[in-house]
């Protein structure tokens, strides 16, 4: 009762995105309004979070020029997070 943790923010594509530090980065992306998190290297599809458990492999972003899937990895404050172009 009343430990809501208070919201940071990190930025995406140059858009600042608030979240609450720990939850999924795909979470709190989506809740911003954003499900594209970047595109298939061979047709160009648009890529999103899928399962929200890692196995697809859908939601690979990079956080501070590291890959990660967007399911999985924490929200921290004053990361940034880039598409990833899935080959």
């Amino acid at each position: 009762m009343g430990n809501k943790m208070p919201p940071v923010t990190f930025t995406f594509l140059n858009s600042t995105i608030e979240g609450v530090e720990g939850e999924p980065v795909a979470a709190a992306l989506r809740r911003a309004g954003i499900t594209e998190l970047g595109r298939s290297g061979v047709d160009g599809t648009p890529r999103s979070a899928f399962c929200f458990m890692g196995s697809c492999q859908e939601c690979r972003v990079r956080i501070d020029g590291t890959v990660a899937y967007a399911c999985k990895a924490p929200v921290l404050p004053n990361m940034t997070v880039t598409p990833y172009v899935q080959s």
